[in-house]
Parts: structure tokens; C-alpha cells; sequence
């Protein structure tokens, strides 16, 4: 909406520290919705149930590609690979483009928040760190959907790469918002504390800072 694009410049010009919509309020949770059902349903979930449900359609997709299709082992693997990759580019687009993108489109505006920003207003809420199943069967069916009119029989091994790609994405952002990870993670955190506490439009990469150094979107302080 419009005070959001007006906060934004402001933060661009120095004059605030962040954005009313996108800075860290100080209780831990927030309520989305007044429905007891949506909100339980449709903004929360604890992590293990997307981690245990998204690994196993994972698993259920190679099991199908090796045993039904046929594919060979290399093949199978080589796709896999390429799902799990993509999943990165994937984050990093939609993270970046759609809901850091300051629009006057109320409608925009309530997509973002409600998928989003409200993660950005609690950052440590445990039940908000991956997206509800529900709304996340409907998003992984249009994407495999779009798969298989690009690979046909070769999706299901990409695909499966794809979701594991997501289950490694909520598990490194559920423990960066819960558990101190120090040694060879220490980058990757801190790159994602600048993205919620310095600058919410740099440093979008949360399971890789990859596309962040590819793009140019990789802020210098947290790579100190």
C-alpha cells in the first residue's frame, strides 16, 4: 500500500531504521486471522509436520521414478540434483521478488503479509517458519504441474529434488530463528539476521547466500 512504498523510501534515504510492515515487533506470536480455523489451519504449523510430510513425497517421487518409470540410477539422481538446485534459484526469486517488491496494490500487499510479512513482524514464532500444509499441497501441485509440462516423466525425480530442496530450506530457516549455530554455519545465519534486522531487502538466500552473491544482493556486514 502506499505508507508501505513511502516507508520504504525513507528507509532507503536513511531516515528510519526499517519499515513499520516489515520490523520485528516484541511479542513472539501474532494472530493472521480471526478464524480459529484459518488461523490454525491455514497460517501455522509446527515444523516436523511439513519436514516429515515433504520428505516423504520426496521420497515417494524417486521411489516412483526408479520402480515405475524406470530411470536409470545416474539419470534419476542427475534430476534429482537439478530439483534441489532449482528449489534454491526458486526461494531466492519468490523471496526477492514477490515479497520484498513495495507495491500500491492492496491486493499484493495482502499476499505478502499474509504469506510473509507477518513472519517478518515475528520472526521467532515457531509455528510460522514453514507454510501450512494445506496451502502448500495447492503451491507444490502447480509447480509440479508446470514440471511435468517441461520434463514429462523426467519430473518426478526433479520434483523430488525440488521438495527436499524445501524441506533443507525450512529446516536451516527454523533453526536460524531458534537455535544459536555456530562453526561452519555462522555465515548463513548472520546472513539471514541482516535480512530481518538490518535490511530487509538485501540478503534473500536462506538455505544458500548463492543467488545473493550471483545477483548482487549480498549485503558486505554480514558477510563480516
Amino acid at each position: 500500500m502506499r505508507e508501505n512504498v513511502q516507508q520504504y523510501r525513507a528507509f532507503v534515504r536513511g531516515e528510519i531504521k526499517l519499515p513499520q510492515h516489515l520490523a520485528p515487533q516484541k511479542a513472539e506470536k501474532g494472530v493472521l486471522f480471526k478464524n480459529q480455523v484459518m488461523e490454525k489451519y491455514f497460517s501455522r504449523t509446527p515444523i516436523w509436520v511439513a519436514q516429515l510430510l515433504w520428505t516423504i513425497v520426496a521420497g515417494v517421487a524417486v521411489w516412483y521414478s526408479l520402480a515405475k518409470i524406470i530411470l536409470p540410477l545416474l539419470n534419476t539422481l542427475a534430476l534429482f540434483a537439478g530439483g534441489v538446485l532449482f528449489w534454491t534459484f526458486a526461494e531466492y526469486m519468490v523471496h526477492r521478488f514477490l515479497y520484498h517488491t513495495e507495491t500500491n496494490s492492496r491486493f499484493l500487499y495482502k499476499l505478502q503479509h499474509n504469506a510473509h510479512g507477518i513472519h517478518h513482524q515475528y520472526p521467532k514464532d515457531p509455528d510460522r517458519l514453514a507454510m501450512p500444509p494445506l496451502p502448500a499441497m495447492v503451491i507444490a501441485s502447480v509447480f509440479f504441474g508446470l514440471f511435468w509440462l517441461a520434463l514429462k516423466d523426467f519430473s518426478f525425480p526433479f520434483f523430488g529434488g525440488f521438495m527436499l530442496g524445501y524441506v533443507f530450506y525450512i529446516s536451516f530457516h527454523y533453526a536460524q530463528h531458534r537455535i544459536k549455530r555456530p562453526g561452519i554455519f555462522k555465515g548463513l545465519w548472520n546472513h539471514h539476521s541482516f535480512h530481518h534486522y538490518r535490511n530487509p531487502y538485501k540478503d534473500f538466500g536462506v538455505s544458500t547466500q548463492l543467488w545473493d552473491w550471483i545477483f548482487g544482493t549480498s549485503s558486505t556486514e554480514s558477510n563480516k
